[in-house]
């Protein structure tokens, strides 16, 4: 038996747009004849390549270049059709055949295939290309032994295309969160003919990224990129849903500088600061003056630090543990971030299902106890340790926060080291570092996705941390379909972490943006999902 998965109603989405404050287009206001959008996104991307994606501000664009088979609906956080129109799950859910759309195409205009997305998976877990994701698709028959290189042949993967547009995959065991990883970047197609052109199969730096190199299937494709000064991207006329694109242009902006991009945005010359996070000290002026410009969303995401678990002297349990209780987060958000933070002990956000116990407090003297129990009386004889963050004024805050705090209250000196973004990864994923500074937000709202990352051996594992219990109990719980009961398992999961702590939870985020009164269409939720099809511009909102 044959169980389909449909979209979510017409009447139930304009429902739920109208709860979050979203305006649709109006009926008598006409479109901007520029339309074109200036967006602020933070760092520079390290990449544009799909695979080899690493932090949020290259997903803001490839959100905007690329369409994977589901869409995640920024509100609800359900997967939509996509290139997929249509999918059927078999009755025990370890098979799923999708349809693709007959229209959807390559920004050169050629369609999009289902043998485009069977390259684009066995790119993903291919040995070579070391992408962050891998090990979360292991559910797919066949790939842990092909990503480990036990095996050459990709048709031993579950992942086939069975026609031009059918697309099926075969699951180990049903994975009950198998429809919304399919909504994440690192599932988007590439075209094969673009990557055997600029041979970049396995190569991480390759050419193939760059306009006009970059073959896209979204709603806009990218025509210009000037290292750490913009990225723009025009509107895809050969794209699927093109008629329904309000937006003709799109200019990202790097900028890691939170108060020059609060400048910029104050002086018109970008239309929305998309970076999540402003200057602290301003948030109190625009909530008085400028409400309509300020955003502030909670999001499901947390703020935190790792620590070099191979590394002296943090591969010792009871050091961590006293770094970890010598922090007063409480302090940290009401008198650094000020936006809308909620102190933290966990790592996931708790919520009505989910809220596992935490031994953790603001607790100095359990922190001088636990740095003697690891021989080092009041901080006697400990080495030098770097703390690594990177440039952006709000981690330097905190960091600071933070060296001030373990002097204070265990009497050790930490050095702190900021570095530019780029380098920063390289830094974190080589785990070139003994403290440094870290975070994630879930793509689909759930702690599997910020627990599964501390796995043994996963590329984004950055304290190098490793458990068998741990490893046990998010397999356990990537197998089990009961809600309850795979929340359990993923909360025994937290608890081991929370008590060996590998990193330093410090508080989960709020987004904070600010976004001009001209910009329509733009939907906030709890996870950074953008979606560019639906927003436009309309100067007359600003008085211009």
């Amino acid at each position: 038996m044959l169980t389909t998965r449909r979209s979510i109603c017409s009447f139930t989405l304009a429902f739920l747009l109208a709860l979050t404050g979203c305006t649709d287009k109006p009926a008598n206001t006409q479109p901007d004849p520029e339309q074109t959008l200036r967006i602020a996104i933070g760092a520079a991307p390290q990449s544009l390549d799909p695979h080899l994606v690493a932090g949020v501000p290259a997903m803001k664009i490839l959100a905007a270049l690329f369409e994977p088979l589901l869409v995640m609906n920024p509100i609800t956080t359900e997967p939509e059709p996509g290139v997929a129109e249509s999918w059927e799950i078999s009755a025990d859910g370890k098979h799923y055949t999708f349809q693709l759309r007959d229209s959807a195409k390559w920004s050169d205009g050629s369609p999009v295939t289902a043998k485009d997305f069977v390259f684009g998976w066995k790119r993903i877990l291919s040995p070579g290309i070391s992408s962050n994701y891998a090990l979360d698709y292991y559910v797919i028959e066949g790939a842990p032994r092909y990503h480990q290189g036990k095996t050459r042949d990709f048709g031993t993967v579950g992942v086939k295309a069975t026609g031009e547009h059918q697309l099926e995959f075969f699951l180990q065991y049903p994975d009950p969160l198998f429809l919304k990883r399919l909504t994440h970047e690192s599932t988007l197609p590439v075209q094969e003919a673009a990557i055997t052109k600029f041979a970049a199969y396995d190569d991480p730096v390759s050419e193939w990224t760059r306009p006009p190199n970059l073959i896209s299937n979204g709603p806009f494709y990218l025509t210009e990129w000037r290292l750490n000064q913009k990225i723009v991207a025009l509107k895809n006329p050969y794209y699927w849903r093109a008629d329904e694109v309000k937006l003709e242009k799109i200019i990202f902006i790097p900028a890691e500088d939170t108060a020059a991009t609060e400048r910029m945005f104050r002086s018109g010359q970008i239309d929305m600061d998309y970076g999540g996070q402003i200057p602290s000290e301003k948030i109190a002026t625009y909530q008085k003056e400028a409400p309509d410009k300020l955003v502030i969303k909670p999001g499901y995401a947390s703020y935190y630090y790792d620590f070099n678990t191979q590394r002296t002297p943090f591969n010792n349990v009871n050091v961590r543990r006293a770094f970890v209780y010598a922090i007063d987060r409480q302090k940290i958000v009401e008198r650094i971030s000020k936006a809308g933070q909620i102190a933290s002990v966990n790592l996931a956000p708790r919520g009505e299902n989910f809220s596992p116990n935490s031994p953790i407090s603001f607790d100095p003297e359990k922190a001088r106890q636990f740095l003697a129990a690891a021989g080092y009386p009041n901080g006697e004889g400990f080495p030098p340790v770097t703390l690594k963050y990177n440039t952006y004024e709000g981690h330097r805050k905190v960091s600071i926060a933070l060296q001030q705090m373990w002097k204070e209250y265990l009497g050790i000196e930490v050095a702190l080291e900021n570095q530019e973004w780029k380098v920063f990864l390289n830094t974190r994923r080589n785990h070139d570092f003994d403290i440094c500074r870290d975070g994630a937000s879930s793509t689909f709202a759930d702690p599997m996705d910020l627990l599964a990352p501390f796995s043994t051996g996963h590329e984004m594992n950055s304290p190098d941390w490793q458990n068998p219990a741990f490893d046990e109990l998010v397999t356990s719980a990537k197998k089990e379909l009961n809600t309850e009961k795979r929340m359990a398992i993923l909360e025994q999961a937290e608890e081991i972490l929370l008590d060996q702590v590998p990193v330093i939870p410090i508080y989960y985020y709020s987004y904070s943006y600010l976004i001009s009164p001209a910009v329509k269409g733009m939907h906030f939720g709890r996870v950074e999902k953008p979606d560019y099809k639906t927003i436009y511009i309309d100067r007359s909102a600003q008085g211009q």
